[in-house]
């Protein structure tokens, strides 16, 4: 009853606040549309492929064997800012906005189901005219990575995962929040920067590289038009996911070989979750990160970076890192 309580106070609380400051921007109320953030984030590698109906933002630079790297929730192609800096003279690095979030932008429900996000990636890479490729994922896109590795082994070169979505857990914080039937109505319309600021602050193992401007891009990829309710609905996808299915099926299925990355210090799927892996997929590379939170290639990039590029092209093997298990 006290939750219930709290909970009411902070609707009508929240309902005050944005009557009377609608439109500040600390609150999250504007929107922020897709040529804008182009304009700011984009590159001499930004295109656009349509992929059924979704208009898709993704970056293609370099040459070599291609590497294809999905983020995770509330991120965007920027996250894999530093592998790009630390592999693109050997690889052709494609990474998209997964839709829903980022430049792409907003998609309906039906697009999280496990077989229809297989479908897209799969209609994205028909798009883009590739044949077999190396697949990384993290967190969503790791989710999304791995059940594309069971259904298409023959086009999956090699699987990176990082932190990736794979057992029922308990949800991070802003999921539980952002999609509680009480709030989710005004988190379509209203997602105040100390929120993404927290959340961002929460991905990272060691919070003094949370810069100022780490949080400005999470922020304004969070305002790109559609993109709040957008959140907010796979926010409630995912927690319905945990709660009635179970996830992890066909872990054991996957045939590629693979590399799973982890940080010690996730806090929003928990590490002990590696060890599962181990478990399921005992023939897997497994690295850990002493320290490094839920993003570690976009924590500690060059050392993660260079990790994977040992297991995609072998000498020994990945070598250990100061970092790694």
């Amino acid at each position: 009853m006290n939750m219930i309580l709290k909970m009411l106070a902070l609707i009508v609380l929240s309902g005050v606040i944005f009557t009377m400051l609608s439109g500040c921007t600390a609150l999250g109320t504007k929107s922020i549309p897709a040529e804008e953030l182009e304009k700011k984030y984009g590159d001499a590698y930004s295109k656009y492929v349509k992929v059924g109906d979704i208009n898709v933002f993704y970056r293609d630079q370099g040459k070599g064997p291609v590497l294809l790297l999905l983020h995770g929730i509330c991120a965007s192609s920027l996250t894999w800012d530093g592998w790009v800096r630390e592999l693109g003279d050997t690889y052709r690095i494609i990474r998209m906005d997964v839709p829903g979030f980022g430049i792409t932008g907003p998609v309906r429900k039906e697009l999280y189901e496990r077989d229809n996000a297989v479908k897209f990636l799969d209609d994205f890479v028909n798009a883009l005219g590739l044949d077999r490729f190396f697949l990384v994922g993290n967190s969503l896109g790791g989710y999304i990575a791995w059940n594309y590795a069971i259904d298409h082994a023959d086009r999956v070169e090699k699987l990176i995962l990082i932190d990736p979505l794979s057992y029922n857990q308990k949800m991070p914080w802003i999921l539980r929040f952002a999609s509680n039937p009480f709030i989710s109505p005004l988190a379509r319309y209203m997602m105040p920067k100390f929120i993404i600021d927290r959340s961002v602050t929460q991905v990272y193992g060691d919070k003094t590289k949370v810069t100022g401007k780490v949080k400005e891009t999470y922020f304004d990829m969070a305002m790109r038009e559609g993109n709040k309710g957008s959140y907010t609905m796979v926010f409630k996808v995912f927690k319905e996911k945990v709660n009635k299915e179970v996830i992890s099926r066909g872990i054991n299925l996957i045939k590629p070989p693979t590399l799973m990355m982890w940080g010690t210090k996730d806090e929003w799927i928990p590490f002990e979750y590696f060890y599962n892996w181990k478990t399921d997929l005992p023939n897997a590379t497994y690295i850990s990160y002493e320290g490094a939170g839920h993003v570690p290639m976009e924590e500690i990039p060059e050392i993660s970076a260079r990790d994977a590029h040992e297991f995609l092209n072998p000498v020994k093997g990945p070598q250990d890192s100061p970092l790694a298990e």
